[in-house]
């Protein structure tokens, strides 16, 4: 059995920094997987992805992500990606 712990809609940004770590850094005692399920940013800018980044990077568990439309929102997904991945996340 796999555990998995799913979160989709944060529309993080600058002003919601650390609002979600509190949470994700008991996940490992609770969930084998994180899932961010789209929606990630409010409008796709890599400010905004480094944000998630923050709150994901160095969690214990394995992190897999998917984008959503507001990822998109700024047509730099590839950057939103590859802020994402250097967390430690798998897009």
């Amino acid at each position: 059995m796999i555990r998995t712990a799913a979160v989709g809609d944060i529309h993080m940004a600058p002003e919601t920094q650390g609002t979600l770590r509190p949470a994700f850094e008991t996940l490992s005692e609770c969930a084998d997987l994180l899932l961010l399920a789209g929606d990630l940013t409010r409008h796709g800018t890599p400010e905004e992805a480094r944000v998630v980044a923050r709150e994901i990077q160095g969690l214990g568990v394995p992190v897999v992500a998917v984008l959503g439309n507001h990822d998109r929102h700024d047509d730099r997904p590839e950057e939103v990606t590859a802020i994402l991945e250097e967390a430690g996340a798998q897009v």
